[in-house]
This record gives structure tokens, C-alpha cells and sequence, in this order.
């Protein structure tokens, strides 16, 4: 006979694959300065996007903290909007 696997279960595997990819651990005070550029790098891939809050493990206050951070310093020029290759 099958063992019914329930939802919580299916769910937690993956909460458990991404755990492993997480940028920012669970206990981590979490604060992004716009002219912090080696913070902010961390969190925008190569072609200059910001990396999704699924991959971040950032609560939603946080990731929007990253992205109006994110956006302030491209205003700035502290980061640039789109990586050199992609120009």
C-alpha cells in the first residue's frame, strides 16, 4: 500500500533545498545602505536583477528595504542598472 504524502511534507522538502541556497541567515540583523555597494552586489545576479525573495530568504519588509536600496543607489550610480555585457 502508498503512503499518502500530505502537502506539509512536499513543502518542507523544498523549504529545505532552498534553505541551502539562502544569502542571509535567519538570526542576521538585516539593514542595506545604498552606498553599501559590496552588500547590495550580493543580492543582484550577473545581469544586474535583483535576485528573487525565495532565493534572498528575506522576509517581504526586508526585500522591500533591499529593492528601494537597490533602486537608490542605480539612481546614485552606485550600482549600475544593467551588467557591462548586456549593453
Amino acid at each position: 500500500m502508498r503512503q499518502k504524502t500530505t502537502r506539509a511534507q512536499g513543502n518542507k522538502s523544498i523549504s529545505n533545498a532552498l534553505a541551502s541556497k539562502r544569502k542571509v541567515s535567519k538570526n542576521q540583523v538585516v539593514f542595506f545602505d545604498y552606498r553599501d555597494e559590496r552588500k547590495l552586489k550580493r543580492f543582484i545576479n550577473d545581469q544586474g536583477k535583483i535576485i528573487p525573495r525565495r532565493i534572498t530568504g528575506l522576509t517581504a519588509k526586508e526585500q522591500n528595504l533591499l529593492t528601494h536600496s537597490v533602486k537608490w543607489a542605480r539612481f546614485l550610480a552606485v550600482i549600475p542598472y544593467v551588467a557591462d555585457e548586456y549593453k
